[in-house]
């Protein structure tokens, strides 16, 4: 048959509609991993893909695609009946996957996404479809709720700092609060502030910008309270603080704080101690009403109260009661640190019995109500607020001391004059001027320790003998050129009363201090160095080279000097460093000074650099001590100024100048010290064809070269090893023979010979 021709052969093809069509659904379910029954960050949603073939053609090529849980979805899990890779149309493919739920999905209150199913139909065409939340014919995103549960708590504690000197709190102390602020709920939350209606508190710090749940804040927010004098009396500060934060969604959340746990909202209370103190100051005033300078019978004695609260709250009730005598005045009102001396007030009788004791003696008491209903008292004291000694008034009695400190030297070198290290003996004498006997007696010297006593001197009386003490000199001492110092003594009077005198030198009826004069010699060397720098090598100086001169500065004397300065005429030099600022007897300083000249056509011609520079200091009684330059190299040594130092200008010679030098020096002294270590024949490195042989006195030769020069190739006093002499043996001192010859060029003689000493 054929599908339309009697002449042909073809099948029959008959179309059929094809209609791929696909649909997923996407569904999530909330994991609550700690059933606490709200979402926190980590716990899971469980997703659904239930995909399905809406069309009359199989799909093949299924790909479920979520840029939300990271892009192809593996799978079916289930749903594949036939196993043959293809979606029927009576099949439904189940795909699942998880997702961790963020901090950011629970502020946001959900969490929104959706999926897409894609298949191919035999045909190629590719079908698609957007997950929906419920239905196949819907494309609506897929929306979990997340449970929200905004919360937060404040603790506030407060403390005292330490009470400068102990003690408890008083007015105008402060307490510091520290605020802790919690999140304890499952929402971000920001903006957070404190409050705190407590009276001139005042917060620092905040607002806290941002607060994760279960995070802390106790470092934001503080805040001080100043103490008011009824807070002192009412011996603690109670109050309340609150904390707000905002929600993601713009609430608010808030708490009153608790002072210790999160879950409670109990006042904050800050107790502290309280202090309640009296003081009573009690004296007497003999009123001599016939003038006679002394007490009578029958006379009377004025006495005052002073009243101090020198405790933390305020006092009432304040009275005065003395056993002797009636007190007028009172009661009274004392607040912290007031004081009152007006108020009371009592007048005594004297007797005769009390002029033959020579004293009347007493004690008041003053008692006082606390805010708290504790009762203070304290017994009165002569003159302190700090102690409780009976007033003792006295009657017709002077007791009166003096004392005279002498100096004199040990002189223990015997030089006439007191030195650094030596001693002065003290001596002490004691007179009592009074008309009473004075016991305790002491005497105390800031500057040295006293021997003897205490003793009892009878009225009149004056001791020698049991007081002494020894200074050893110091450096100080001689830098101030004396010593200097004065002595107390005190003696106990009948009465109690303590007398005392500051020491004079020769009389009882001053105070002048007692002056030993010690010898200065304030002294000073000043040795100056040059050598000039052949900045080109050449060995030939020339315009523009330069001197560097080294200073060192040596305290020859026995004080101290300061400010140490030098300078130097020398036009053209320039001078570094300094001033040192101290420079103890006997120390030296060769670091601090330094110069650099720079030579002149005229110093060439010279051939020579000559000049002194003058050291300058100060003593500590402002003497000046000056000393000129010395030159440790130039032996002339000039004394200037006559102090028995040296003061020879420095010579720096320049060489090779105004035509070859040439001089052969005989004394070689090897040790090594920089001067005379080598056979020194200057001028030689100008004639380098030469020969240089050594023979010892009896004519042997020890020693022989070519090309001797000044630096590598000389004679150091060691045999090289000809005749008798080993080679590399040190020659003894004594008086050798040199000969010194030249093949060409030579400095005037081409044959030079002599004696040589070697001293070791």
């Amino acid at each position: 048959s054929d599908d339309n021709s009697v002449l042909e052969d073809d099948p029959t093809i008959t179309t059929v509609c094809q209609s791929p069509a696909i649909a997923i659904v996407k569904v999530g379910v909330l994991n609550d991993d700690n059933q606490n029954g709200c979402s926190d960050p980590g716990e899971t949603i469980d997703y659904t893909f239930t995909v399905t073939n809406e069309g009359n053609v199989s799909l093949a090529n299924i790909i479920v695609d979520d840029p939300f849980l990271g892009g192809n979805i593996p799978g079916p899990d289930s749903g594949d009946t036939d196993g043959d890779t293809e979606l029927d149309v009576t099949e439904a493919w189940i795909y699942t996957a998880t997702y961790t739920i963020t901090q950011v999905d629970i502020d946001n209150g959900s969490v929104t996404n959706q999926a897409t199913a894609e298949g191919t139909a035999p045909d190629g065409t590719v079908v698609d479809d957007l997950s929906d939340d419920d239905s196949v014919l819907e494309d609506d995103p897929t929306v979990t709720e997340v449970c929200q549960d905004a919360s937060i708590a404040l603790i506030k504690q407060g403390d005292f700092p330490p009470v400068p000197g102990g003690g408890c709190p008083t007015e105008g102390d402060f307490i510091e609060y520290q605020f802790t602020v919690v999140n304890t709920g499952n929402l971000t939350l920001t903006d957070i502030t404190v409050t705190d209606p407590l009276p001139g508190i005042v917060i620092s710090g905040g607002p806290i910008a941002s607060l994760l749940p279960g995070e802390t804040d106790s470092t934001t927010y503080t805040a001080v309270y100043t103490l008011t004098q009824a807070d002192v009396d009412a011996g603690q500060v109670v109050n309340q603080a609150e904390a707000v934060g905002t929600t993601p969604s713009g609430g608010t959340v808030s708490d009153l704080s608790d002072d210790e746990v999160i879950t409670e909202d109990d006042p904050t209370v800050v107790e502290f101690c309280q202090t309640p103190v009296i003081a009573l100051i009690k004296t007497g005033t003999v009123n001599d009403t016939n003038g006679n300078g002394c007490a009578d019978p029958k006379e009377t004695i004025t006495y005052s109260f002073e009243l101090f609260n020198y405790g933390t709250v305020t006092l009432t009730n304040v009275t005065i009661s003395d056993p002797l005598v009636n007190v007028v005045g009172g009661p009274i009102t004392l607040a912290p640190l007031e004081t009152d001396a007006t108020s009371f007030t009592a007048t005594y009788v004297i007797t005769q019995a009390d002029i033959d004791a020579g004293f009347v003696e007493n004690q008041a008491i003053a008692t006082a109500d606390a805010p708290d209903g504790s009762q203070v008292s304290d017994l009165s004291d002569d003159d302190s607020e700090f102690e409780d000694d009976p007033t003792i008034t006295g009657l017709c009695q002077g007791p009166q001391i003096a004392l005279i400190k002498v100096g004199t030297p040990a002189d223990e070198n015997g030089n006439g004059c007191i030195d650094l290290g030596e001693t002065i003996v003290y001596d002490f004498v004691v007179t009592n001027l009074g008309n009473v006997v004075l016991s305790n007696v002491i005497v105390t010297d800031p500057m040295v320790t006293v021997i003897g006593g205490p003793i009892s001197i009878a009225a009149g009386e004056s001791d020698t003998e049991t007081f002494s003490a020894v200074y050893t000199v110091t450096q100080d001492d001689v830098n101030a050129g004396q010593v200097e110092n004065q002595a107390l003594v005190e003696g106990t009077a009948p009465d109690n009363t303590v007398v005392s005198d500051l020491s004079d030198d020769d009389s009882n009826f001053e105070d002048d201090s007692t002056i030993s004069t010690l010898c200065q010699m304030p002294e000073m060397q000043v040795e100056k160095t040059g050598e000039w720098q052949d900045e080109n090598m050449d060995e030939i100086p020339q315009v523009g080279e330069t001197i560097v001169y080294n200073f060192t500065v040596t305290n020859t004397g026995t004080v101290t000097l300061y400010d140490i300065t030098i300078i130097d005429l020398l036009p053209g030099i320039e001078i570094t460093g300094g001033p040192i600022a101290v420079l103890l007897p006997g120390e030296s300083d060769s670091d601090t000074f330094s110069a650099t000249y720079t030579i002149t056509e005229a110093d060439i011609e010279a051939g020579q650099v000559i000049n002194q520079a003058l050291g300058t200091g100060v003593t500590d009684t402002g003497i000046e001590v000056t000393d000129d330059s010395d030159d440790p190299t130039n032996l002339d040594n000039i004394d200037n100024n006559g102090d028995g130092d040296p003061d020879d200008p420095t010579i720096v010679t320049l060489p090779n100048v105004g035509g070859a030098i040439f001089e052969i020096w005989n004394g070689v002294t090897p040790n090594m010290d920089g001067l005379n270590d080598f056979f020194w024949i200057e001028g030689i490195e100008s004639f380098p064809n030469n020969n240089v042989k050594i023979y010892n006195r009896w004519g042997v030769l020890v020693w022989e070269t070519e090309g001797y020069n000044e630096t590598t190739n000389v004679f150091t006093g060691t045999s090289d090893g000809r005749a008798t002499i080993r080679e590399g043996e040190e020659l003894p001192t004594g008086t050798y023979f040199y000969v010194l010859t030249f093949s060409g060029e030579n400095p005037g003689e081409s044959q030079y010979n002599g004696y040589l000493y070697i001293n070791r």
